[in-house]
């Protein structure tokens, strides 16, 4: 027969180490919250960082990561989506736009790529900076709607996913820097 002692160690050492991820994963929350508050929309934030399976990490710098990561699986799909809504426009005018706000978007495609290799060598002012300049490209591509003849921008919900995916990248990086 079991001792009495040996029984509660079987009921207390499960609960001692459930204990112990749960103090982890709290910590971990913590910091994706803490980011996605100062980030512009922060249910997106959540979403964008928790779709990850790294996203729940209480190490800033492997957040970052995490963020440019999810931002090289999205944009491409993105600037797919584009491409096949410019197939569909008659209009030169619109045509010339969105092709603008395609070259845009293939900018800061590369520039994504490039804060992914800075924030991996810890280079978070170099990140920084080249995640503006990811942000002043889209905002350009959002100008050239603004430009006469002022029109609505067909891809805006598109071009609003990347604004807040650059917008998540550089609260951590500026958190980091």
């Amino acid at each position: 027969m079991a001792s009495p002692i040996s029984f509660l160690s079987i009921l207390i050492i499960p609960l001692l180490v459930t204990s112990l991820f749960y103090h982890v994963s709290n910590a971990d929350r913590a910091l994706v919250e803490k980011v996605c508050t100062q980030s512009s929309d922060y249910q997106y934030c959540l979403s964008v960082l928790l779709s990850d399976p790294e996203g729940l990490t209480n190490i800033l710098y492997r957040l970052g990561l995490v963020s440019t990561s999810v931002s090289l699986k999205i944009i491409p799909t993105i600037d797919d989506d584009i491409a096949n809504y410019l197939d569909t426009v008659t209009d030169t005018g619109m045509k010339a736009r969105i092709t603008g706000c395609r070259t845009d978007i293939s900018g800061i495609l590369e520039d994504i790529k490039q804060a992914r290799i800075d924030a991996g060598t810890q280079a978070y002012i170099d990140e920084y900076n080249i995640l503006v300049s990811a942000q002043n490209k889209i905002a350009g591509c959002n100008t050239r709607f603004m430009a006469p003849p002022t029109v609505t921008s067909p891809i805006k919900s598109s071009t609003s996913k990347i604004e807040k995916l650059i917008n998540i990248s550089l609260v951590i990086a500026r958190m980091l820097k």
